[in-house]
């Protein structure tokens, strides 16, 4: 690794007023998981580093009423295991307790995963499906936006060279639901997503039809994206009615989809993983909620 200078601060504004004194040639460092390795194989080669681990206030889960927040520095595994994720967020417990080992997962970031912007990151596609939002701030002070907005392209996002990723928010439905990850792989254990499917969907107790549809996909599109046209196949629909059109759901999913050939399969194998997994989850998560007659999980 080439020599750098290292910054440790310990507050947000500290770290925000280094970042706009330094701004150029200089990095921001979460967990590590992929910057140390970058910065090891010489493709990001800053003069400077500004570690945040020693800010606590970006470092929590919060639940208030119907909002949950979770700060940039939250680790994987204790996501994978914190009682508001599992009780509220099971989808996205699910999605992150299958991100690399659990020697990665006792480092990683939830914010260092967003802002690393993988196409087959498997935070994004839950944390889409819910329609959560992020906060950015900066000195000037703090800026919401959806996360939807956030991922622009392979390893870009919307953070600005001045910003940093505060938290991300979620808000907990008000009608019962139930959502599910599906994630398939190369081989069993830490591989990258060759897809990743997200699928949440909520059920209006008064007419026992679907209120909502949400279908994230990961590792088929440049950036994690939702399948818009599909989720409006089903929403309306009771649950028989949905479960009937989920093939049709699926097929407009697919249709969305802009998947590439790489090392780890084909476009044409993605597309038939995503036509499986919509079809595997969307039934899942139906048969879920009618399970659950109607009460919320």
């Amino acid at each position: 690794i080439r020599p750098f200078e290292y910054l440790a601060p310990e507050s947000l504004e500290e770290a925000l007023t280094e970042l706009r004194n330094f701004g150029s040639d200089t990095v921001l460092l979460a967990g590590g998981t992929d910057l140390i390795l970058a910065m090891k194989h010489q493709a990001v080669l800053p003069a400077r580093v500004i570690g945040l681990q020693k800010i606590q206030e970006l470092n929590f889960v919060k639940q208030k009423n119907s909002t949950i927040r979770i700060g940039a520095l939250a680790t994987l595994s204790w996501l994978c295991d914190h009682d508001v994720i599992l009780r509220r967020l099971p989808m996205l417990g699910e999605a992150v307790s299958m991100i690399g080992s659990w020697q990665i997962r006792n480092i990683a970031t939830l914010g260092g995963n967003l802002c690393n912007a993988s196409p087959a990151t498997d935070s994004a596609p839950p944390l889409l499906a819910l329609d959560s939002r992020v906060v950015l701030a900066d000195s000037n002070g703090e800026q919401e936006a959806p996360l939807s907005s956030f991922f622009l392209g392979p390893g870009q996002t919307a953070l600005t060279p001045s910003q940093i990723l505060k938290e991300v928010i979620i808000e907990i439905p008000s009608n019962p639901y139930s959502g599910c990850y599906l994630k398939m792989t190369r081989k069993r254990g830490i591989d990258l997503a060759v897809v990743g499917v997200a699928f949440h969907a909520e059920i209006d107790p008064s007419t026992q039809t679907l209120a909502k549809v949400a279908i994230a996909l990961g590792g088929v599109a440049p950036t994690p994206m939702r399948a818009t046209e599909a989720e409006k196949i089903l929403a309306g629909l009771s649950s028989e009615e949905a479960l009937r059109a989920l093939a049709d759901a699926a097929q407009a999913a697919v249709a969305a989809t802009t998947p590439i050939d790489d090392i780890r399969a084909t476009a044409e194998y993605r597309k038939a993983i995503v036509e499986v997994y919509v079809r595997q989850a969307g039934a899942k998560v139906i048969n879920s909620l009618v399970k659950a007659g109607g009460n919320r999980n």
